[in-house]
């Protein structure tokens, strides 16, 4: 069935595969953007349609045949292009963009013509649990007490609050996305094919995945499907700091500086001190259990690592 999906974030890293892959499929896409008319790569079938995400009345004209809208925009955490600290002013931009620009956006919903029935809102992630070792984290799980995991809290309580009961919600929140055009995979990838990649610490953290194209069969998953709620979206197949740097050297045919310990403490400090409070992102172990994702019968197309990565960087 042919519909008619709205987005926003749609220019970003995530929304650009959505748009294009919706469009594959024979979708008609809306993408909200501040500036229509100045997209640097606009994708051709796509409707570019205006929104101010600061104004809560702003109306938005072209969502009159929208069934679905998936929320995506958000200031990046990370970067650009690869590094970045958490000033006072880059945390003004991540709470105005994700947490009033979502308040924003549905307040603009209800005084413009649409159709939306369905909201999926993935501008949260797994960065709001704290550092966790060996437990295993799910979504009863007590968030941090850090100032991203409020900010995630409030951008999920923004959406929950806000929207209408006419709407269903979903809310997901995302590991670390695999895909060539951005996420680890692109901000790993440099030091690798120099060799100079290897422990953060001790290596021993969780960090817990999912591959660009398993987001997308699960927005459309939960667009085929009458599921509500907040969900963890990762594969069953976390894997240590140190495993994911291995398997991204071998695919390489790199080397790494796993053997020398003293390096992986080096390169922590040096996270601390370049990053800040970012540095939590990679450092933290945050071992996933999404068994509630996988229970209402979603399936992972890549839930290997070796098989996302080879696939992503064309090996395969």
């Amino acid at each position: 069935m042919n519909m008619q999906i709205a987005l926003t974030g749609g220019t970003g890293f995530i929304g650009n595969y959505l748009t294009n892959k919706f469009v594959e499929n024979d979708h008609q896409v809306v993408v909200l953007t501040r500036d229509p008319n100045h997209i640097k790569k606009p994708i051709p079938k796509v409707n570019y349609i205006q929104w101010n995400p600061k104004d809560p009345r702003f109306k938005l004209h072209g969502l009159e045949n929208s069934e679905i809208l998936i929320h995506l925009a958000g200031e990046p955490l990370v970067g650009p292009p690869i590094i970045g600290r958490w000033t006072k002013s880059k945390k003004n931009k991540i709470y105005e963009s994700r947490v009033l620009g979502t308040q924003n956006l549905i307040h603009s919903l209800s005084v413009s013509d649409h159709k939306i029935n369905t909201f999926i809102g993935m501008i949260s992630g797994i960065g709001c649990y704290p550092d966790s070792g060996e437990n295993i984290l799910d979504e009863s799980s007590k968030i941090s007490n850090e100032w991203l995991a409020d900010i995630v809290l409030q951008s999920e309580n923004s959406m929950t609050n806000n929207l209408p009961q006419s709407i269903r919600n979903v809310i997901l929140r995302a590991g670390i996305v695999i895909g060539k055009d951005g996420g680890g995979l692109k901000r790993l990838l440099f030091p690798s094919k120099f060799g100079v990649l290897g422990k953060f610490g001790t290596g021993n953290q969780w960090w817990s995945w999912i591959d660009i194209e398993d987001i997308y069969n699960c927005i459309v998953f939960f667009i085929e499907n009458d599921h509500t709620g907040l969900y963890n979206v990762t594969t069953e197949n976390p894997v240590r700091q140190k495993e994911f740097v291995g398997t991204l050297s071998k695919i390489l045919r790199r080397p790494n500086t796993m053997w020398f310990p003293l390096l992986g403490h080096l390169y922590k400090l040096a996270l601390k001190i370049i990053l800040g409070g970012v540095s939590a992102e990679v450092l933290y172990s945050r071992k996933i259990n999404p068994s509630k994702l996988f229970k209402t019968g979603f399936t992972c197309q890549y839930p290997q690592l070796e098989q996302s990565i080879e696939k992503n960087l064309n090996l395969k």
